[in-house]
């Protein structure tokens, strides 16, 4: 009988020791464990962080996050949906991959910001980093995981009474700082920021460059003093949109049309995070953006000009070797897409399309694994271009908003104060 119940007990003893968790992470070497965790999706990898204080600390792992980048960075981007319709800004995210798109699923972003600013633009997507503004007052700026959740409301900056502003966002891998460009165009003295206003005025008579530097220097381990520095006029007229591409550790606009050696024509424009410094860069050598309207892009990590043709096409030139005019390739020429519904979209016109293409039809995000254009038609129209049938596929994802501006932007445990291998 006493055996009977030694025996039942240890039965028990075995039961009870089996159904116990076991973490399996702890058991294997860190660098098997990182590079299994790298491979995951960063929806799953978040999810991942809450099982347990062990894997908590693991997922905050410095390697990790870079290994997890580094990986991700290669692959299909997600994108980021930028809504203001019908009355909220609010912000949803796709894993935009290789599967069927009716298997991906549109999902919300909780948005901290939203409470204290109803109303914002995103000025762009770094490293897994999203740069947010205030679109009535131009301040407060904020930097934004949205996967994360860590957000940092940056200083207020100098504020004019009239004034236009342009930004750009950017990292530079040298110097491993992520800097915010604030180039504003003014006419009036100072005024207090509540004062302040978005004007189209288009003449300004002064302007002047600020600078906010943000994360770890490679000479310090200390975090860079976020404070607004001057650095002096622009000798440019920017178009009053964002930078549109981060190529070589340098962000670049398209200047207004101005008249140079006899010629009226837009010209491209960079300012290199490093030296902080703005320079000219060679155009490709077409005439047609001298009559036409174009925007900047990055392709297979290379700058790319977007030239809006007659009868809705696009020539897409490419730079294959940073800063050489004479390379300068048009890669491709795509046709004019008009489906049904376009027209009918375009009779709506919201404020983050006004502020980005000034009226313009079409924006190309990026190039996909497969060699498609990932092009956005202006509303929220989503479509893939194939450049080999020449042939073009609305893209439309289960839970998607109806009116959207799109972000190409890569799905990260990354924060300011966290290096990244470029």
């Amino acid at each position: 009988m006493d055996l009977s119940c030694e025996q039942q007990s240890k039965k028990q003893k075995f039961k009870l020791e089996d159904d116990q968790p076991r973490d399996g992470m702890k058991t294997l070497p860190r660098d098997i464990a990182l590079d299994i965790l790298s491979r995951l999706p960063i929806t799953s990898l978040i999810q991942f962080r809450f099982v347990c204080k062990a894997w908590h600390t693991l997922s905050h792992d410095p390697d990790l996050v870079k290994f997890h980048f580094s990986r991700t960075a290669k692959d299909n981007p997600c994108l980021i949906f930028h809504c203001d319709y019908p009355i909220r800004n609010q912000l949803y995210f796709v894993d935009f991959s290789d599967q069927d798109d009716h298997e991906q699923i549109v999902r919300k972003i909780d948005t901290p910001i939203c409470a204290s600013v109803p109303e914002f633009y995103v000025v762009g997507s770094c490293n897994g980093l999203l740069c947010l503004y205030n679109s009535l007052y131009n301040d407060p700026v904020y930097i934004y995981n949205p996967f994360t959740r860590n957000y940092k409301e940056l200083p207020k900056s100098k504020q004019f009474q009239e004034q236009e502003v342009v930004f750009g966002f950017g990292f530079h891998p040298i110097s491993n700082e992520y800097k915010l460009i604030k180039i504003i165009y003014y006419t009036n003295g100072h005024a207090k920021p509540w004062r302040a206003r978005r004007f189209r005025i288009r003449n300004y008579s002064q302007s002047e460059v600020q600078i906010l530097s943000l994360g770890t220097t490679t000479t310090t381990t200390t975090t860079t003093t976020t404070t607004w520095r001057s650095i002096g006029e622009v000798p440019y007229q920017l178009e009053p949109r964002p930078s549109e591409a981060l190529v070589n550790g340098r962000l670049h606009w398209v200047t207004r049309t101005v008249r140079f050696q006899g010629v009226r024509g837009r010209r491209i424009v960079s300012f290199d995070l490093a030296d902080e410094q703005f320079k000219e860069v060679p155009r490709p050598g077409c005439g047609g953006l001298n009559r036409y309207n174009y925007h900047l892009t990055v392709l297979g990590g290379c700058l790319s000009a977007v030239v809006y043709c007659n009868n809705g096409k696009l020539e897409i030139w490419v730079m294959k070797d940073y800063d050489v005019k004479e390379s300068w390739v048009k890669e491709f020429n795509i046709g004019a897409y008009s489906p049904k519904f376009l027209k009918q979209n375009l009779q709506q016109s919201f404020g983050i399309w006004k502020n980005t293409l000034n009226g313009r039809l079409a924006r190309v995000l990026c190039l996909l694994k497969d060699g498609n254009v990932l092009i956005e038609y202006k509303g929220g129209i989503l479509v893939s271009y194939d450049p080999e049938s020449g042939k073009f596929k609305n893209l439309v994802f289960q839970g998607m908003p109806k009116m959207f501006q799109a972000f190409v932007h890569v799905g990260s445990l990354n924060w300011i104060d966290t290096p990244i291998d470029m």
